[in-house]
Parts: structure tokens; sequence; C-alpha cells
């Protein structure tokens, strides 16, 4: 494998960060609501993340690091990607958060590359504002737009790497993973918290990055 793409929350990290934001903040009402709105009234899947975001605005960022900084990491995932790294595989943390967290993952990771939601800050404070990364045009059938499109981000790193579908490794657990772990060469689909997930991968994995490691020395070495 030459690049690596592998989704942040309830992936390397243990927790989901916005709902763990949330929960700091005293917001877990209102993402509740959210949450009810979008399973009753079928709200776009950006037009959620948009008004996630919005719940933030004024927020300071140097206080939403504190409460992220404690999400504890999958068992593994560090030793795990720096592996990737020593094998010189280029490794990229592909997330629906937002880019000054996933940054400051991948910094702690020193992972190669992210590609998330932009948030718009002033001052140090959150504005409430997100700027999705591009999608395609014209959005394939039956896509659920969410707000970051893994499938334009792994065909987008695998373009400017001129890496073959299948050199690409992709892990996730979630719906928003389901088109990244299908295009990829290989895809796990790790502790996945749906059917699709599942379906939609080659491995799945129950467990941590101990046991994911197995799997992939495994089927290097031609076991099924």
């Amino acid at each position: 494998m030459k690049l690596a793409l592998l989704d942040m929350d309830g992936t390397i990290l243990m927790g989901r960060s916005l709902r763990v934001l949330a929960h700091a903040f005293g917001l877990e009402g209102a993402l509740m609501e959210i949450d009810r709105e979008k399973q009753e009234k079928g709200l776009p899947e950006r037009e959620v993340a948009e008004r996630i975001a919005a719940l933030f605005s004024g927020r300071s960022l140097a206080k939403l690091y504190r409460v992220f900084d404690a999400i504890p990491l999958t068992p593994g995932a560090s030793l795990w990607i720096r592996k990737l790294r020593e094998q010189g595989v280029k490794v990229a943390i592909v997330s629906d958060s937002w880019r000054p967290l996933v940054e400051r993952l991948a910094d702690r990771l020193r992972v190669d590359l992210v590609w998330a939601n932009e948030l718009e800050l002033s001052g140090g404070r959150l504005t409430g504002r997100l700027i999705p990364p591009p999608r395609p045009q014209p959005v394939p059938t039956h896509c659920r737009q969410h707000a970051v499109c893994k499938l334009q981000a792994l065909r987008a790193l695998a373009q400017r790497f001129a890496v073959p579908r299948e050199e690409i490794l992709a892990v996730g657990d979630g719906p928003v993973d389901v088109c990244m772990l299908k295009e990829a060469g290989l895809g796990i689909a790790l502790n996945p918290k749906e059917k699709e997930v599942a379906q939609a991968a080659d491995v799945v994995v129950y467990g941590d990055f101990y046991d994911l490691d197995e799997v992939v020395e495994g089927r290097k070495g031609g076991t099924p």
C-alpha cells in the first residue's frame, strides 16, 4: 500500500469529537434537537453539519482543544500509523469533523495530510460558519451529500500522489465512510456502526488497531 486514508471519530479516536464537545459545553440538548429534526424532516447532511457548527459560535478554539485532547486514542492507533509511515506509506486523516481539530490530531500523530471541514475563526473564536471541502460535480446518484465527501478525498489524494486505487487502504466505521471503503483497494471497517458499512468493506475488524494490523499483515502473507 502506498496511501492510507483513516477516519478520525470512532476510528482513530474512541469518541466522536463533536458529541464530546457538545457534552462539555452543555450543548447536548441542542444537538439532540438537530438529530431529531434530521430524522423527522430528512435534513440534508450538509445542513446538519452547518447547524452543529453554528451551535459553537463564539466558543474559544483553545477551550475546544483542551476537551478534544482528552479523547482517548483507539489502542494501537499511534503505533500502527507510525509503522505505515516508516514503510513509506502516505497517511491522511479524512474526517467530517473540523479541520483545526483534525490537524491537531495529525500533528500529534505526525500524519502527513488532513481532509476535513474548514472552520471559520475570528480572534481565536468560532464564528459558527463551516466551509466544507469540494465534492464531485455532478454529485453521484443516491449520494447522501455529506459535508465531507470521502470519495472525493480519496480520488483527489490518489491523483495528487499518482497512486492507483489498488494501492490505497481506507479505514472507517460510519456511513460517511462507505464510498471511501468501496473505492479503496483495501477497505477496512473497524467496529462498523451500521450493516451497510460492513458490507462496503473488504474486511471487517472488531477490536482495535492491534487486531487490524494482524489482519493487514495476514493479507500480505496470503491469509484470507
